[in-house]
């Protein structure tokens, strides 16, 4: 992926003064909290439990593991979770470009962080993909699908995060599972993105929240 090159100082203090204060607070079903912006959309939409976020072009979140570049411009909207929780969403994105995609965040800073992407891969497949970023992301492709859409899960027990993934909401496949240990508290965040593209729009739906630690490694379920 070519990004945009940017020095790492300057992408935390553009994270930190990216932060909607509470006035732009946003409600949606299913989250108990309120949620807020990490870097602007270039439009989005709530509907009862239902997001859609469109990202503009030329927007990304990652870190290449040579360290040669990083870019932190993707829009993300996010919440502070309860201490151990399940987080689980249907992702559809409007596919055009590659690296078009729609992920579900762990958000401590702009050098650390877990993106949980549904992506348009450069092999010319939908791909689930994941990375965890500790100043560098580690990049991995972990599966692919033929639809446009396709289930999320995030689950958190303790410093283990797991992620999972359903084509159709039922049958789930453990992604990952990942200790991390956040520096700074976290948010969780959905969000759009499109490096080389126009723009890309994802719509989050079916979006549940349950506090408390998962139970079931395989499937990220309580």
């Amino acid at each position: 992926m070519k990004k945009k090159f940017l020095v790492l100082g300057s992408l935390i203090l553009a994270f930190c003064s990216a932060m909607a204060t509470p006035a732009d607070s946003i409600r949606i079903k299913g989250i108990p909290y309120p949620c807020s912006w990490i870097n602007t959309p270039q439009n989005f939409n709530v509907a009862g439990d239902s997001l859609t976020i469109t990202a503009a072009n030329g927007s990304d979140f990652y870190n290449y593991p040579g360290g040669n570049y990083n870019i932190a411009t993707a829009p993300i909207l996010t919440f502070k979770p309860d201490e151990n929780f399940v987080l689980t969403a249907k992702i559809r994105v409007d596919f055009k470009k590659t690296y078009d995609g729609g992920a579900i965040y762990v958000m401590a800073d702009s050098t650390q962080y877990i993106k949980f992407l549904f992506e348009n891969s450069h092999y010319g497949k939908f791909a689930v993909c994941s990375g965890v970023t500790n100043t560098y992301t580690d990049d991995s492709n972990n599966a692919t699908t033929i639809k446009n859409e396709v289930y999320f899960r995030l689950a958190k027990s303790g410093n283990m995060f797991g992620l999972f993934y359903s084509p159709e909401g039922k049958t789930w496949e453990a992604i990952r599972l990942v200790n991390f240990v956040p520096k700074a508290p976290i948010r969780i965040g959905f969000s759009s993105q499109s490096p080389l593209g126009e723009n890309c729009t994802s719509v989050f739906s079916e979006i549940t929240y349950t506090p408390g630690t998962f139970k079931d490694a395989k499937t990220g379920g309580m």
